[in-house]
């Protein structure tokens, strides 16, 4: 017999309905989360996996692929290991070995290698689950946060290297927290120990203050405070080993957004070598500075000095041409002769004092050596002869006859040596030796030796001669006489360019002093015919009274110099009208009054020099065409130069020398 089937009420059914109906409903929210969840699986841009013990990949999402540029077949062909960067191979298998159900990976980094070649950071969350012997896990790409860490970290250690190199420290003061924040250059400066959270450092830091820089520093912040402006303050501080530096210190306020100062901030700077060097600095100007002065004075003095020997040798000279009995002439040579030797002792110290206040410079222009050199042997040769001395001079064939340099200097030089030489030589001979040692196509190197058999020079005498005021021993000075600063000026005067003199003596003997100098070369073709053009073009001069007739302004403050002047002139000129003027402005008046042909201008003078009253007398239409010759005692290099500058026309040194004097009026009047 058939089982009837069950039948249900209304209302059983309707429960039935209602029961499937939230079945249905449970397995679609199943179905919806796992969706949900394969999609957050795929989609999440971090990267998620379930790996073996094995080290294989064994589901991982599109993340892997994005940050490591492999396909998924390529990470899921190989172990994960051959990803990992070599240097965390170790620490990542420490970790998947350790790694249980208890002990789940948290925050645990290591770096991979993308397909390109570059590097990743991985920050990694992973458990091991125990039932199927898997590892789930979830990495976060953290590359930008540690390149970012990288670069703030290199940007502290170049500041701290920063502030090490240029001794600056750094610091921050919270008002309301009260915390003092110092960089780690800051402890080295105030040398005090870096302790973290140090309560004791702001009173540590004060310690080493001086109570009235303390007392400032503390006006200083009330005001930084009070009035939101910055402040700065240069100060000692005293160390515990009780050393003293010196600081500069600044500081700013921080204002917040209510415009209230909530913190100070600044930097403290070393300046102790600043300042050691400032103190130097300033003690060398000092010196510098005395030096001057007394270079200076020197050459003040010697001015001062060769203006009354002007006087002196040029009317002892005018005196020697008149007619004396023998005793009056020996005596007036020995007047000239002195005078004479006072001039040239003047001249060196002048000359020391130039290059000592650096006003000394060399002049270039065309040499004839060989006319040079026999001038220099013919000033020695009646010494030579009056003691017996053979006086030699030997030029090589080599040496070139025209070259480029200084004649005065150094014939100043050559004549110094050959004037100690026969100063300190009684019998034998004195020889001026030059020779040429290197030769290139526009420049030739020029030894010059003094050679002599004089007493020689004992070793340790031979340094010291070189020095300013100093000779060979205490007796030279009173037995022979001079400065001591012949050898120091030629030595000095070497320098310029590049040379020196050295010396090789043996005591009792004799002794060698030799330099060596570069020179431009002159050919011998060009010099020639230059001067071929000038024996046509300039007419010799021929040294005579033939000048007559001339008015002749002289400007001069001294009587003696002016008498002297007056009386060389009137030798030169015949019929000469001679006007005279004690100061520059008297000159200018004169000068338009009379208009003489010629003015001879002193330069230093009262009321108004020799510089402003030529260019005074160069403004007026009536006088602006008169020669004005200037006529000092100045001798400085330069001098010259300034004198046509201020518009004179030529350049006369005292003392006065007839010949040259006679020269410069034949050529402004002779035409």
């Amino acid at each position: 017999m058939e089982k009837l089937k069950k039948e249900f009420t209304y209302e059983e059914l309707l429960q039935k309905v209602k029961e499937q109906e939230q079945h249905i409903k449970e397995l679609n929210e199943e179905k919806n989360a796992i969706t949900n969840f394969e999609y957050f699986v795929k989609e999440s841009p971090d990267l998620i996996c379930i790996a073996d013990t094995n080290a294989y990949f064994k589901v991982i999402n599109e993340g892997f692929v994005k940050v490591l540029g492999y396909s998924k077949e390529e990470l899921l062909s190989k172990p994960f290991l051959q990803f990992i960067h070599p240097e965390d191979l170790e620490k990542t298998l420490a970790e998947v070995k350790n790694l249980t159900k208890k002990h789940p990976t948290i925050d645990f980094e290591n770096r991979y290698i993308t397909k390109n070649g570059e590097t990743v950071f991985l920050q990694w969350k992973a458990n091991l689950h125990t039932t199927n012997n898997l590892i789930y896990g979830i990495a976060r790409d953290v590359t930008q946060i540690r390149k970012t860490e990288e670069k703030l970290l290199s940007s502290e250690k170049s500041l701290n290297e920063a502030q090490r190199i240029a001794k600056i420290g750094s610091w921050d003061f919270h008002l309301t927290t009260q915390e003092l924040n110092w960089s780690n250059e800051l402890y080295e400066i105030f040398e005090i120990e870096n302790n973290p959270h140090d309560s004791e450092l702001y009173a540590k830091y004060l310690s080493s203050f001086l109570p009235e820089d303390a007392e400032l520093l503390n006006r200083n912040v009330y005001n930084t405070i009070s009035n939101k402006i910055p402040y700065e303050m240069e100060h000692r501080i005293i160390l515990a080993n009780q050393r003293m530096k010196w600081v500069f210190c600044t500081g700013v306020p921080v204002l917040d957004k209510n415009d209230n100062v909530v913190s100070l901030k600044g930097v403290v700077q070393d300046i102790t070598q600043k300042k050691l060097i400032d103190e130097t600095i300033k003690a060398k100007e000092k010196a510098e500075a005395a030096n001057k002065a007394k270079s200076d004075f020197l050459a003040n003095m010697t001015h001062e000095i060769r203006t009354p020997l002007n006087g002196i040798v040029g009317f002892t000279d005018l005196l020697l041409k008149t007619k004396f009995d023998n005793d009056q002439l020996e005596y007036l040579k020995s007047v000239n002769e002195s005078a004479n030797a006072l001039m040239e002792i003047i001249s060196n110290i002048l000359d020391f004092s130039k290059i000592e206040a650096g006003k000394l410079e060399l002049s270039f222009e065309e040499i004839d050596i060989i006319q040079l050199l026999n001038q220099i042997i013919n000033l020695f040769k009646y010494e030579a002869n009056h003691k017996k001395i053979d006086l030699e001079l030997e030029i090589d064939s080599n040496v070139p006859k025209y070259i480029k340099g200084d004649s005065f200097r150094l014939k100043q030089i050559l004549v110094n040596l050959l004037s100690n030489a026969m100063k300190f030589t009684f019998s034998g001979y004195i020889k001026l030796k030059v020779a040429q040692v290197e030769e290139e196509d526009s420049v030739s190197k020029i030894k010059f030796s003094v050679l002599d058999t004089g007493i020689g020079i004992m070793d340790y005498n031979q340094k010291k001669i070189f020095q300013s005021f100093i000779q060979a021993d205490n007796t030279t000075t009173r037995k022979y006489g001079g400065t001591g600063l012949g050898l120091a000026i030629s030595n000095q005067l070497l320098a310029l360019k590049n040379s020196e003199l050295e010396l090789i003596s043996t005591y009792g003997v004799g002794s060698e002093f030799f330099f060596t100098v570069a020179f431009e070369k002159i050919l011998f073709k060009k010099r020639a015919i230059e001067e071929k053009l000038n024996s046509v073009v300039h007419i010799p001069f021929r040294l005579s009274n033939s000048l007559t007739n001339f008015k002749v302004l002289v400007v001069e403050d001294n009587k003696i110099n002016m008498l002297l002047a007056k009386t060389l002139i009137k030798k030169i000129i015949k019929n000469c009208e001679l006007i005279e003027a004690t100061n520059g402005f008297e000159a200018v008046v004169l000068a338009e009054e009379r208009l003489p042909d010629l003015i001879f201008m002193d330069i230093q003078m009262p009321i108004r020099n020799g510089y402003d009253a030529t260019l005074e007398i160069r403004k007026k239409e009536k006088t602006k065409h008169i020669p004005v010759i200037a006529l000092t005692a100045g001798v400085l290099n330069g001098e010259k130069e300034k004198c046509i500058e201020h518009g004179m026309s030529d350049y006369l040194t005292k003392p006065i020398v007839q010949f040259e004097l006679e020269k410069v009026l034949l050529k402004w009047l002779n035409d």
